[in-house]
């Protein structure tokens, strides 16, 4: 007699909650397309449909594969070594397919890697076999099936909205295309038919934000080497040991000095949930979702005058060992010696880098490497000056490669691009200034916003710090103090930080700043936030009422003279009594796009062999609408939302609203009626925007 182990459907449950969001199931299914080569996936959500496809062109699956894939706990992989397309494998627990599960409950798989095969698997079925080792799965063999791999989830309407409002956020889709640390891997996401992103858009680390950008600083544990660079300069370099070898590190970090508001035109790659600019960590090339690990204000509770919390860029992780692993939802390393190891280390070199870089912060971000804010009368000597170099301070490392003019009554010092005049005082302000000895007085403590005290936001808008509103601090002595010492209410409530969470209904929002100055007391600033539907009129040069788009009210269409009066002029038209002269001027508002387009000269081969009006338009929304750059430029310019703006730019609508308004002009009400024009009107408007800043804007090129 012998006694048999059964494995129960309700397994299949249990396992798949260890995946714990959808998000991470979605990258436990990318890592598989990673793993069989592919170049490309693309992820096509449809919630019309409630369909969500993962498709990949990678090597395919042959029956062995297949058996694999079911078969639980079972993988030939080994993490972290590479693979026969050069790449470091990523699955290595066999749990890969029950990601699917996160996602419907009725999958179905298309593949093929010599022959095509096509089988499903229904979750209810699967979970309700007394034994999953005997469950059924057919292979339909599909001669039709092209290589690579194809999955169809059937999903349900919660999922279907949850991935989709997921995908709303910049800061949540920028992770996704950008989950692999690899530039031969492309990963697109398509959301009810409009393309929303791919990782061919991915923006070079130091194109962010040219103008404040400080240090870049690099670590190779190779070379055991911290490098901090400003500019082309290399300002300081140190060795830094590295004594393991079970994993290696790479480092690649921009430091920004802004004042404020920069931070928002930095990549939303590079934001935490508490809307923070951080590092990212990847983990044998792919994204570690951890933001503990390398903490860039790891010394705002040691020592803040040591801060770079302004920081971007990318920490490589490498390892093979079998001990170094995460939990279910990348977040966090399971805790043993080895990954104690990792994090030690991290925490180390992140603080020795804070203290080296902090150093000469202030020298470099606000040229304050000189003594004086002016120079005293006696001191001058238009026939030297070098004589001038001893108000540079004797710590700053480049003090002698300091360029010095002397200008008229000003004295210029030059460094790595960058200028700070000094006056001259004359013997005229030495007698009226303060007599020596003299105490000064103190006076009042001084909050200075960037912005108005009452200001317009158009919503929605993602989390806010809302420190980036507060430009200076002063103390009362009328020395500059930190922003990090500021107290910030939200509507009289102290919630112990100043983030302001995504807002995506009008309000309006009282933020107090707050400073407690030793000597004069507290200090209290104002800011009156309106938070605003952005629903307003397209104006040319005169207000229209017809043509409405989420936009600001002060946008202008300015690339043709006759564009103001011809709006002005329909606008003046009620549209129920004359819908026949409507119905016929639309298509010359898209002709005198076209038109503007083509006489600008800035885009000469754009229509190149196109003869045909219809795809002219055509060619104008794939331009714009493949390259999220120029999106992004429009969205600011337009003062829209991004993700609106996307929406808008379908071809498959414009060609039907291009269709409508060639039998407005022809046919005039015989097909078209007072909603199509509207429709029209709708993606007419948008054309228009695209137009204006396609001819005026510098960026779009």
């Amino acid at each position: 007699m012998k006694a048999q182990i059964k494995v129960d459907g309700k397994i299949i449950s249990e396992l798949s909650e260890k995946i714990p969001t959808n998000i991470i199931a979605l990258n436990e299914l990318i890592k598989n397309s990673y793993d069989a080569g592919a170049t490309t996936v693309t992820i096509e959500l449809n919630t019309k449909n409630k369909t969500l496809r993962i498709i990949d062109d990678g090597s395919g699956m042959n029956k062995k594969d297949i058996d694999i894939l079911f078969h639980i706990s079972k993988s030939i992989k080994k993490h972290g070594t590479k693979n026969e397309y050069g790449r470091i494998t990523q699955g290595s627990k066999g749990l890969g397919f029950l990601s699917v599960f996160k996602f419907g409950k009725q999958v179905e798989w298309k593949t093929k890697r010599n022959n095509g095969f096509r089988f499903s698997v229904n979750y209810d079925k699967l979970i309700k076999t007394d034994d999953i080792s005997h469950f059924p799965i057919e292979l339909f063999t599909d001669g039709n099936i092209q290589k690579g791999t194809e999955i169809l989830i059937n999903t349900d309407e919660y999922n279907a909205n949850s991935l989709k409002e997921y995908f709303l956020y910049e800061t949540n889709y920028r992770k996704m295309i950008n989950s692999f640390d690899d530039n031969n891997f492309n990963i697109e996401i398509i959301i009810d038919n409009n393309p929303l992103c791919s990782t061919k858009d991915k923006i070079p680390l130091l194109d962010n934000e040219k103008k404040y950008q400080m240090f870049y600083i690099t670590y190779n544990s190779k070379i055991e080497k911290i490098i901090i660079k400003y500019g082309k300069n290399i300002i300081a370099t140190e060795s830094y040991q590295f004594p393991y070898k079970h994993f290696s590190l790479n480092m690649e970090l921009l430091v920004f000095y802004f004042k404020s508001h920069g931070k928002n035109k930095i990549d939303k790659l590079f934001f935490n949930p508490n809307d923070d600019l951080t590092p990212l960590i990847y983990f044998n090339t792919n994204l570690f979702n951890n933001y503990t690990i390398f903490d860039p204000n790891i010394m705002r509770n040691i020592k803040t005058t040591q801060v770079l919390n302004q920081m971007i860029g990318f920490i490589r992780i490498l390892s093979k060992n079998s001990l170094v692993d995460f939990n279910s939802d990348r977040s966090q390393f399971l805790q043993n010696e080895k990954t104690d190891n990792i994090k030690d280390f991290i925490y180390k070199i992140n603080k020795k880098i804070q203290e080296m870089g902090s150093g000469n912060k202030d020298y470099y971000a606000n040229f304050h490497f000189l003594k004086k804010n002016e120079i005293p009368a006696d001191y001058s000597d238009p026939n030297n000056s070098e004589k001038y170099r001893k108000i540079i301070k004797d710590d700053f490392i480049y003090k002698d490669k300091v360029e010095i003019r002397i200008q008229a009554d000003k004295v210029i010092f030059s460094l790595f691009g960058k200028k700070k005049a000094l006056n001259i005082k004359n013997d005229k302000d030495s007698s009226s200034s303060t007599n020596v000895g003299q105490e000064k007085s103190p006076v009042p403590a001084k909050i200075v916003l960037n912005c108005n005290d009452k200001l317009e936001i158009t919503i929605p808008v993602d989390q806010k710090d809302l420190k980036d509103y507060v430009a200076y601090v002063y103390d009362s002595n009328g020395k500059l103090v930190g922003n990090d010492i500021l107290i910030v209410k939200i509507d009289g409530k102290n919630y112990g930080h100043s983030i302001l969470h995504a807002i995506t209904k009008p309000c309006e929002k009282i933020i107090e700043y707050i400073y407690n100055d030793p000597i004069t007391g507290v200090e209290v600033k104002e800011l009156k936030l309106f938070f605003k539907k952005p629903i307003s009129n397209i104006t040319t040069n005169k207000t229209s009422y017809l043509f409405t788009i989420p936009a600001s009210k002060d946008y202008i269409i300015n690339y043709n003279q006759y564009i103001d009066k011809l709006i002005e002029q329909i606008n003046k038209l009620p549209l129920n009594k004359n819908i026949e002269i409507i119905s016929c001027s639309l298509r010359v508002l898209f002709e005198l796009s076209i038109d503007g387009i083509v006489k600008s000269g800035k885009f000469p081969s754009i229509f190149n062999s196109i003869e045909k009006f219809n795809d002219k338009v055509i060619e104008i929304i794939k331009f714009i609408k493949n390259n999220n750059k120029y999106i992004s430029e429009i969205a600011n310019k337009a003062k829209t939302e991004y993700n609106g703006l996307v929406k808008m730019l379908s071809v498959d609508d414009y060609k039907r609203v291009i269709n409508k308004t060639h039998l407005g002009s022809h046919k005039s009400t015989m097909y078209i009626t007072e909603s199509d024009i509207h429709d029209i009107i709708k993606h007419l408007a948008i054309f228009m925007i695209l137009t204006n800043e396609m001819i005026n804007n510098t960026n779009i090129t």
